[in-house]
């Protein structure tokens, strides 16, 4: 029998989004408290990464199965996207401590995806950059996790592929703002 992790709202099997619970609304009072509006404006966020998640990002990210954590490919993920940082940015934008940053990014040198360089502006800090090898290494697993997602989505038509494209192209873009 499947679990139920619907609660109150009905019940929602393994691997369906749940849907979040709705107070009832009224012609008056289309959505209610100022509490139950932010509710409303958070449900597109969170379905959005829920099936985003699900459906794009698990693919390519089990192209690393295996080899790394999901910590350590979030921190290459950003060195990728971003270029060299220093730890405490790092720790900051991993939400995590320099310590285990420290951590993640020895053994990430050790294995050769990135180097190491003193921060001129903190004596016991470093500056993390890819490698040239790491940089290949993200490069090929991006190339995995898009076949991934291109079979995932071979059952759209080639317009709806282009919507979908342009879609992701436009939140990205507008988020990066942000």
């Amino acid at each position: 029998m499947p679990a139920d992790l619907g609660g109150a709202t009905g019940t929602t099997t393994v691997g369906e989004t749940p849907s979040p619970a709705r107070a009832p609304e009224t012609a008056a009072d289309p959505v209610g408290s100022a509490e139950e509006a932010t509710d409303v404006a958070l449900r597109p966020a969170y379905r959005m990464r829920v099936v985003f998640e699900r459906t794009v990002m698990a693919p390519y990210r089990d192209t690393y199965r295996g080899e790394l954590g999901q910590a350590q490919v979030e921190l290459l993920e950003l060195l990728y996207m971003r270029g060299p940082l220093r730890q405490q940015d790092l720790a900051r934008e991993l939400r995590t401590s320099k310590q285990h940053v420290s951590k993640m990014l020895a053994r990430l040198a050790e294995v050769g995806h990135v180097t190491l360089a003193a921060d001129s502006a903190s004596a016991r800090g470093h500056v993390a950059a890819l490698s040239d090898e790491g940089r290949a290494y993200v490069d090929d697993h991006i190339m995995q996790g898009s076949r991934q997602v291109q079979a995932i989505f071979s059952h759209l038509s080639a317009s709806e592929r282009e919507e979908l494209a342009q879609a992701m192209d436009t939140v990205a873009r507008l988020l990066e703002k942000v």
